[in-house]
């Protein structure tokens, strides 16, 4: 699973943010198109900002984008409100919620919203024991399984739940921290939890951001991975997934290969 990560608001100009306020939304829909076009599977939205009203606009957002696209749309927010709201909006078509942690206040608020939606619940294993990055694969999955138990209890299927494995900066020079979240991922595997990485971070503050993104995804997913947060703009980063997805038989008669490699012929 391939998210389309490029809808946010973060370091925008007052030229995007402006229009987004006043609910114009063709910016946004344009990247939305634009990732399908290249080949994402689904869109993730962000648009966390004290300009934007987001109880009013991620709704209306999020279903154009839908409706646009024929793709899934993800809601990266942490405003309870805004994420009822844009579920009531999208449904009947299935959703998910990026920004559930392990803490209690957190599970206590969006696990409801995300039963009563059918939406899937993609935690952040971070919150529980403590409010920072957990550096080892062992303490990223005691914090999963804080979030994995809490949402089982409530009734939310194993099927819905994603777990993050972490994707750390390379720039910060933590000791291990790609084997760390390869072995994360293996855990999660092992089980049968859906995982999830955020590739954007690998590169932060890197030059030649693009290989090292490609580098980093595609060492993952012989690990295990089963979604990544990307920029489908990165030359060769799509076209390369599918075809690991093909080798390792997650594409086992070639049709997703074979339905990229046929719309990069008539682009």
């Amino acid at each position: 699973m391939l998210i389309n990560d490029q809808l946010h608001v973060i370091n925008k100009p007052d030229n995007i943010i402006e229009p987004l306020s006043q609910g114009k939304f063709d910016y946004f829909l344009e990247l939305a198109n634009w990732g399908k076009t290249m080949g994402t599977d689904m869109t993730a939205i962000l648009i966390t900002h004290p300009a934007i009203d987001e109880v009013e606009l991620l709704p209306k957002l999020a279903k154009s984008i839908q409706a646009a696209t024929d793709l899934p749309v993800g809601l990266d927010t942490r405003n309870a409100e805004a994420i009822e709201a844009a579920l009531a909006a999208l449904s009947p078509y299935k959703s998910i919620i990026w920004t559930v942690t392990a803490e209690q206040s957190i599970l206590e608020v969006l696990l409801p919203i995300a039963k009563k939606y059918g939406a899937v619940v993609a935690g952040m294993p971070m919150g529980h024991q403590s409010s920072g990055v957990p550096m080892t694969a062992e303490e990223r999955i005691s914090e999963a399984k804080i979030i994995i138990d809490a949402c089982l209890g409530i009734g939310i299927p194993k099927e819905d739940i994603v777990i993050d494995a972490i994707c750390m900066p390379v720039a910060l020079l933590e000791k291990n921290s790609y084997q760390t979240s390869l072995k994360t991922l293996a855990t999660l595997k092992e089980m049968g939890i859906t995982s999830q990485l955020g590739i954007g971070n690998a590169s932060s503050n890197m030059p030649d951001r693009e290989h090292i993104h490609l580098a980093y995804l595609l060492g993952a997913l012989s690990w295990g991975l089963d979604a990544a947060f990307i920029n489908p703009g990165i030359s060769g980063l799509i076209s390369s997934v599918r075809a690991m997805d093909m080798l390792t038989e997650r594409d086992p008669y070639c049709r997703r290969f074979l339905k990229l490699w046929r719309s990069n012929r008539t682009q």
